[in-house]
């Protein structure tokens, strides 16, 4: 099992830090000011989300940690030490030592370039910490802030996946971004 880190910072203006129950009310707060934004991407966003399905996802993350499998990350600023959003890297396929990341920032400090320093920080740890060689993000055809993101931080737009997300039931297809040490 990987040690949980306290945080994850470069001296920047956030930092990743995993999360942990401390964090429930302020990442409740943070998804449901988000809601409208966030739905149209994230299936586990939807008009009724509870602070009990938050309270879920963090359990869910501390045992992810556990299994090596995914590390849940809250990000804060650290000037005002307020909750960002959410953001993760999942190891998909461990024999090949490659991963994924998602990431989402709460509708009130969007289009802050905060997105994009989340992505660095993520794949920063992806590469020194799990030794990951490829790190992948998807990103629904038409979430454009999303492949921006992807963009900034250097990915390579792969390719149109078919099919590649399945949201609410329905097949969508995906971008693939690369990123590689």
């Amino acid at each position: 099992m990987l040690a949980v880190p306290e945080s994850i910072s470069d001296g920047g203006r956030i930092a990743l830090v995993p999360v942990a129950a401390r964090q429930t009310k302020g990442l409740y707060e943070a998804i449901v000011e988000s809601r409208a934004e966030l739905s149209p991407w994230m299936e586990w966003v939807h008009p009724g989300y509870s602070i009990a399905e938050t309270e879920q996802w963090v359990t869910h993350c501390r045992k992810a940690w556990e299994t090596d499998s995914s590390f849940g990350f809250t990000i804060v600023e650290h000037q005002t030490g307020q909750i960002l959003g959410g953001c993760s890297i999942s190891i998909d396929r461990p024999a090949y030592r490659n991963g994924s990341i998602g990431y989402w920032i709460r509708t009130s400090r969007t289009k802050q370039g905060f997105a994009s320093e989340t992505a660095a920080l993520l794949a920063q740890f992806g590469f020194a910490q799990l030794g990951l060689i490829r790190i992948e993000i998807f990103v629904a055809a038409g979430n454009i802030a999303s492949q921006r993101v992807a963009e900034k931080v250097g990915a390579l737009r792969e390719g149109l996946l078919r099919n590649r997300l399945l949201f609410r039931g329905e097949p969508r297809d995906a971008y693939v971004f690369s990123l590689i040490p």
